[in-house]
């Protein structure tokens, strides 16, 4: 394996080698020192050697998918103690926000654009046709709540949809492939429906937007 680089950015969260195709091979003999100094000034590299400010799009962009993956592991593990059924989905998706991490950390440089294949979005749609078949149709406006399970997943719906949106950016300024927004889209469906199926798993009720009587938003 070729190894291009080696990313020690505390402002994305990612630790390890990246290959020069983003694929998920980590070395099992690297050993990753928790602190290097180097971005005491507010900078931070790119995997294509560039320097950044911590704040850049980029690493907002890498910061929200990190996120968004530990709330996922977060999830994960309240489904493993309620013996959920989607757990090796969940972590299937963490993987995958792996890799568009590492294309967004790879997007500075056109030459070096790693293309984000369009079977994983596909793969989603499949789950969510068979967990939408699972479940009652969705009439009413669901909030969070039924289950830390349930809950949590919500929690994730909410990081996704910002993840998703710092990643539109960088499609629309053409620095990442747009297959990585329409992944982060899907996946908000999916924790949607995932939210669900947990609160049913966990046989607690779903919370329900109730509006209030019209006469109590009169003003006076």
């Amino acid at each position: 394996m070729e190894v291009v680089n080696r990313i020690m950015c505390r402002t994305s969260g990612i630790y390890g080698l990246l290959s020069a195709n983003c694929s998920r091979h980590w070395s099992s003999t690297v050993s990753c020192t928790v602190f290097s100094r180097e971005g005491d000034s507010g900078y931070s590299v790119t995997s294509s050697g560039e320097k950044r400010p911590k704040d850049d799009r980029i690493f907002n962009a890498v910061g929200a998918t990190d996120e968004l993956s530990s709330y996922i592991g977060l999830a994960r593990e309240f489904a493993k103690d309620g013996e959920h059924t989607y757990t090796d989905k969940l972590k299937r998706i963490q993987c995958i926000l792996v890799d568009i991490s590492a294309l967004i950390l790879k997007s500075s440089k056109p030459e070096q654009h790693v293309c984000l294949s369009t079977r994983h979005t596909k793969e989603l749609e499949d789950w969510i046709e068979e967990y939408s078949c699972q479940l009652p149709p969705l009439e009413k406006y669901v909030i969070p709540g039924g289950g830390k399970a349930c809950t949590s997943l919500h929690v994730a719906r909410t990081i996704c949809r910002r993840a998703e949106r710092r990643v539109v950016t960088l499609v629309r300024n053409g620095e990442v492939d747009k297959e990585a927004q329409v992944y982060l889209n899907r996946l908000s469906d999916f924790l949607l429906t995932i939210s669900r199926f947990a609160c049913k798993t966990d046989k607690k009720n779903e919370s329900i937007y109730i509006p209030k009587p019209d006469e109590e938003f009169v003003s006076k």
